[in-house]
C-alpha cells in the first residue's frame, strides 16, 4: 500500500501518458486510504526482530553452542539485559585450555560454577578441577597435555569425584613415558574402564600412540563406552584393546604407523617383558560384534590399509570414513602418483572387507594437485559402478577444494 502511495511522486512528470487515466485503472480509495491499520503497520514494521528483542529463552538456547569466553566477549558488555542473561547461562563450556589462571577468576564471578557442564584444562592447572568436585552437572572433562607418570598417579583421584556424573572424557597425553613395569598405567587405563558407570565416549590420544597403556588382563572389559576415539601405533594392539569395548558402536581410529619402516626396535627392559608375558589377552577376533560406524585417519600404504580392515570391520558396520593424511599410493610408487582409488587392488578390497550391510562410504584425501582432481573423477565413478555393480550402487558424490587440496567420494548402496 506504501508503494501505491509514493507512486505519483516516484514517476516522473514525462513518464505519464497525455491521454486521460481510466478512472478504475487505479481506485481513488487504493490510493488515498490503506485498509491496513495503524496499529497492525506498527506491529509489521516491529517484525523485523533484532537480536537484542529475542526472548531469553532463545538467547539461552544459542548460549549452549558457545563456549563461556565466546559467550563474555560477544554478549557480557552489549547492555544490562544480556549482562544478566550471561549471568543466568545453565549449560555452560568452559575451555581453559588459552586462558590464564587469573582469567579464570573473571569467569567464576560471572557464572555459576553448579551450571558449568564442559570443562577443558591443561594438566598444569589441574588444580582448578578442584573447584568444581561439588558440581553435579559437570559431564564432559578434556585435559591436554598430561604426562604418564600423572596419568598413573593422579587421574583415578582426580575423576573420582564426577565418577556418577561423566559421561565424556577426553585425555591428550604429553609423553608415555611409564615408571616400572607400565602395571600402574594398566591399572589407571583400567580405573577408566571400570570405574566410571555413565562414561559414553572415551578419547585417547598421543603423538606416539597410546599403545603403551594397554597393557591390561583381559578380565577388564566395559559395558557402557558407545564411541571411542584413540591413536595406535601398533595394528597387533588393535584386538586386545578393541576387546575391552563390548559395547561399541563408533570407533576413530588414527593409525600413525606407515608400513614404510624398517627400522629396529629396542627390546623392553626385562620387568616390562615379564610383565607383559603375565597378562591373559584376547587375541580373537570376538570383539565388538556391534560395532557400526567406522572413521579411520590413516596415513599408510595401500598394502597396509589391506591388513588394517580385517581387524576393524565387523559384519554389522554399517558407514565406512577413510580419511587419508598424505596422497595414497600403491608400492612400487609409479612416475605419476594417482590416487588409490583408480587402482583394481582398491576396489578388490573393498569389496573383500567391507560387509554387505554397508550403507554408506565416506572417502578423502590431502594433497591432491588440481589436474588430478579434474581427470579422475569421472574415471573413478564408472569404476566405482563397474566393481560394485549399478544393483549395489545407489549414488556416488565428488568434491575437490582447490584451496584444502582435499578430494572427497561420498558412496551411497542400496
Amino acid at each position: 500500500m506504501a508503494q501505491l502511495r509514493n507512486t505519483r511522486s516516484a514517476v516522473s512528470k514525462s513518464a505519464v501518458p497525455k491521454s486521460p487515466v481510466p478512472k478504475l485503472a487505479v481506485p481513488k480509495s487504493a490510493v488515498s486510504k490503506s485498509p491496513v491499520p495503524k496499529s497492525a503497520r506498527q506491529k509489521c514494521k516491529n517484525t523485523g526482530t533484532k537480536f537484542e528483542e529475542l526472548s531469553a529463552e532463545i538467547v539461552l538456547e544459542i548460549f549452549d553452542y558457545l563456549v563461556a569466553h565466546e559467550i563474555c566477549n560477544s554478549f557480557y558488555g552489549l547492555n544490562s539485559r544480556f549482562k544478566q542473561l550471561v549471568s543466568n547461562a545453565t549449560n555452560v563450556r568452559l575451555d581453559l585450555t588459552r586462558t590464564e589462571t587469573k582469567l579464570f577468576r573473571t569467569f567464576q564471578k560471572i557464572f555459576n560454577e553448579q551450571h558449568v557442564i564442559s570443562l577443558k584444562l591443561l594438566y598444569e592447572n589441574i588444580n582448578l578441577l578442584e573447584i568444581f568436585s561439588h558440581s553435579k552437572r559437570l559431564q564432559s572433562i578434556a585435559l591436554y597435555e598430561v604426562p604418564l607418570s600423572a596419568f598413573e598417579n593422579d587421574i583415578p583421584t582426580l575423576l573420582n569425584a564426577f565418577k556418577h556424573q561423566l559421561r565424556d572424557l577426553h585425555i591428550a597425553f604429553s609423553n608415555m613415558k611409564f615408571t616400572g613395569s607400565g602395571e600402574r598405567a594398566g591399572q589407571s587405563f583400567g580405573y577408566l574402564l571400570t570405574e566410571l558407570p555413565f562414561l559414553t565416549n572415551l578419547k585417547l590420544e598421543c603423538s606416539k600412540g597410546i599403545d603403551l597403556i594397554t597393557y591390561m588382563p583381559s578380565t577388564i572389559v566395559n559395558n557402557t563406552i558407545r564411541s571411542l576415539t584413540i591413536q595406535i601405533a601398533e595394528r597387533r594392539r588393535l584386538i586386545p584393546l578393541l576387546y575391552r569395548f563390548q559395547k561399541l558402536k563408533v570407533l576413530t581410529l588414527f593409525t600413525l604407523y606407515t608400513g614404510g619402516s624398517r627400522e629396529k626396535k629396542a627390546q623392553p627392559a626385562e620387568n616390562i617383558r615379564y610383565y607383559r608375558d603375565q597378562i591373559s589377552e584376547k587375541t580373537s577376533m570376538e570383539y565388538p560384534a556391534k560395532l557400526r560406524h567406522l572413521i579411520l585417519h590413516t596415513g599408510a600404504y595401500l598394502g597396509v590399509v589391506q591388513e588394517l580392515l580385517p581387524l576393524i570391520t565387523p559384519p554389522t558396520l554399517f558407514t565406512f570414513s577413510f580419511v587419508h593424511k598424505r596422497t595414497p599410493v600403491k608400492i612400487p610408487i609409479p612416475r605419476r602418483q594417482p590416487p588409490f582409488l583408480d587402482s583394481t587392488q582398491w576396489h578388490d578390497m573393498m569389496k573383500t572387507f567391507l560387509p554387505p550391510k554397508m550403507r554408506e562410504l565416506h572417502i578423502e584425501y590431502d594433497d591432491v594437485d588440481d589436474t588430478m582432481s579434474r581427470t579422475n573423477p569421472e574415471r573413478v565413478k564408472k569404476e566405482f559402478i563397474q566393481y560394485y555393480g549399478e544393483d549395489f550402487l545407489l549414488e556416488v558424490f565428488f568434491s575437490y577444494d582447490k584451496d584444502t587440496k582435499l578430494m572427497s567420494f561420498d558412496v551411497h548402496f542400496i
